[in-house]
C-alpha cells in the first residue's frame, strides 16, 4: 500500500544529464576566441609602432588554437556521430551517481561519497590481459555490454551505479512507471566476503534512465540488513521439515534463536553474478483467451482457473521472465568489486524504549541519504511513520516502511510514531495533508518519540 501511494504521489522532474562534454567545448573556445581577440590586438598595435623585424611570414599563435581546436571537435563529432552510445558514455562513466542523484529514489550530493571503480593496472613489461575477466568493471555478453562505474557504501546499503548498453534500441520496449521512472530488474546472486558461501539474492532494481535508445543508467541499491543476517541454521530447519512433510510456521521467535547478525567491515570484497537483466514491456502481449468475456464471467472458479493455467503455459507465462511480458538480455556477467565502508555522515541514536504494549524504539540511524528505523511491534501490525524537524511527514523508500529516503528534509530532529497498520490505511491516511497531521498522528499512536540527531 504505501508503494502505490508512493508512487501516485511522485511528482519528479525529468532527469538533467550533466553537459559536461558541452560545457567544456564552450569553455574552450570561448578562451581561444579571447585569446584570439588579445593577439589580434596585440598584433595591430606592434604594427603600428615598430617595423617589421623580418620578412618570414609566421602563423599567429591564435590561428595555431583555432585550428586545433577545430581538428579535435572535428575528431570529436565524427567518433559520436558514429557512435552514439559512445557520445552519450564519454560524460558518463564514473559520474552515474551525480547524473541521477536528484531524481533517485534516495536523493541528495552524492559528490565525496561514491567511488569511481577503476579497472586495475596490470605490472607487465609486455602487453597482457587479465586471465580472471572479473577483475575489470566492463563485461561484453553478446551485444549488450555491462559497466560497473562507481560504489558507495554506508552502515545501511551499497549501491552501484552501471551502465547497460545494447547494440539493439531497447528505450521503447520497457514499461514506465506512473511518474515516468523506469528501471530494469536484475536476476543477480552476490557473495559477501564476510558471508558464509551463501549468495544474496534480493534487491533486483536497477533504477535510472535511458540516455540514448541504446544505453541504460542505473543504481543498484542493496539494503545491508537482510545481507548482515547469517539464516543458514533456519533455512536447514526449515529444510529438514519439509523433507519430512512437515508444515513450518516461522516464528519471530524462531527467528531470533535461529539467525545470527553479522558485523559489517569497514572492507570487502561482493562477488557478483548477473545472470539476466529484465525489463516489463511497455506493450506486452495480450491473451486471446478463446471466449467471450460474457463466457469468462459465466465460469466456474474451477473452469476459469483450468483455463488460467492453460494459458498461461501457452503464452510462457509460467516462467520468469517470458516473451509475453517481459523484455530481457542473456548474461552471465561477472564482477569483482573492492568495498570500502564510507562512514562519514552516518549516526546512531540508541532509544531502548518500550511500552507496556511492547511497541517502542531500539535504534534510529541516520546516513546523508537515508533514515533507518529498528521498531519493536509487539508482535502486532505496526507501521513506523516518521517526520522531520519541520513537522513534514517523510516517505518511506520502496520495499520498507522502516527505511526513509532524507532528500530535502532536515533530520537534526525527528517525531517517530509507531501506529497501527489498519489505523494509517483507514484513518490517518484521509489526513495527511492536513496542517496538523503530526499532532493528529501523535494522539492514534501506540507510542510516539522526540528525538534529536547530531548531525553536521
Amino acid at each position: 500500500m504505501n508503494q502505490n501511494e508512493k508512487i501516485c504521489s511522485a511528482f519528479r522532474q525529468d532527469i538533467e544529464l550533466p553537459a559536461i562534454v558541452t560545457q567544456k567545448a564552450d569553455a574552450a573556445f570561448e578562451q581561444i576566441l579571447s585569446e584570439s581577440h588579445k593577439e589580434k590586438d596585440k598584433m595591430k598595435e606592434e604594427q603600428k609602432n615598430t617595423r617589421k623585424k623580418s620578412q618570414k611570414k609566421k602563423v599567429p599563435v591564435w590561428v595555431k588554437a583555432a585550428t586545433a581546436a577545430a581538428a579535435f571537435m572535428l575528431l570529436f563529432l565524427g567518433i559520436c556521430s558514429a557512435n552514439p552510445v559512445l557520445a552519450a558514455k564519454i560524460p558518463v562513466i564514473g559520474r552515474i551517481f551525480s547524473m541521477l542523484q536528484k531524481t533517485s529514489e534516495y536523493p541528495g550530493d552524492y559528490e565525496g561519497y561514491a567511488q569511481p571503480l577503476e579497472d586495475p593496472v596490470l605490472e607487465s613489461d609486455e602487453e597482457t590481459t587479465a586471465e580472471d575477466p572479473s577483475l575489470t568493471y566492463t563485461q561484453t555478453v553478446g551485444d549488450v555490454t555491462v559497466t560497473l562505474s562507481e560504489v558507495y557504501c554506508n552502515q545501511e546499503s551499497l549501491s552501484i551505479s552501471m551502465l547497460v548498453e545494447s547494440q539493439e534500441p531497447f528505450a521503447d520496449k520497457i514499461m514506465k512507471n506512473v511518474d515516468g521512472r523506469q528501471y530494469l530488474s536484475l536476476a543477480a546472486s552476490s557473495l559477501f566476503s564476510f558471508r558464509a558461501q551463501d549468495p544474496y539474492v534480493g534487491d533486483k532494481d536497477l533504477e535510472g534512465t535511458f540516455l540514448d535508445e541504446r544505453t541504460f543508467a542505473g543504481i543498484w541499491r542493496i539494503r545491508l540488513d537482510s545481507v548482515l543476517v547469517d539464516d543458514s541454521e533456519l533455512e536447514k530447519i526449515v529444510a529438514k521439515a519439509e523433507a519430512s512433510g512437515e508444515e513450518v510456521v516461522i516464528t519471530d521467535e524462531m527467528i531470533r534463536s535461529h539467525t545470527e547478525k553479522l558485523t559489517l567491515p569497514e572492507e570487502f570484497t561482493v562477488e557478483i553474478h548477473l545472470e539476466k537483466i529484465v525489463g516489463d514491456l511497455a506493450e506486452p502481449e495480450k491473451i486471446d483467451w478463446g471466449v467471450s468475456e460474457e463466457e469468462l464471467k459465466g465460469m466456474s472458479d474451477e473452469a476459469f482457473q483450468a483455463l488460467y493455467d492453460e494459458k498461461m503455459k501457452e503464452y510462457g507465462m509460467d516462467q520468469y521472465p517470458n516473451r509475453a511480458e517481459h523484455y530481457w538480455f542473456e548474461g552471465p556477467w561477472d564482477f569483482t568489486i573492492p568495498v570500502s565502508v564510507n562512514e562519514s555522515g552516518n549516526y546512531a541514536v540508541t532509544v531502548e524504549e518500550v511500552n507496556e504494549q511492547g511497541v517502542g524504539l531500539h535504534t534510529i540511524n541516520v546516513t546523508p541519504f537515508e533514515v533507518s528505523v529498528d521498531y519493536a511491534d509487539g508482535g502486532m501490525d505496526c507501521i513506523p511513520i516518521v517526520f522531520d524537524a519541520q513537522g513534514n511527514r517523510m516517505e518511506n523508500g520502496s520495499g520498507d516502511v522502516s527505511v526513509l529516503p532524507i532528500g530535502d528534509h532536515a533530520v537534526n530532529r525527528m517525531t517517530v510514531c509507531i501506529c497501527l497498520f489498519d489505523v494509517w490505511k483507514e484513518d490517518l491516511l484521509s489526513h495527511r495533508d492536513e496542517a496538523d497531521f503530526l499532532q493528529y498522528v501523535k494522539e492514534k499512536s501506540l507510542y510516539s518519540k522526540e528525538l534529536e540527531v547530531p548531525v553536521s
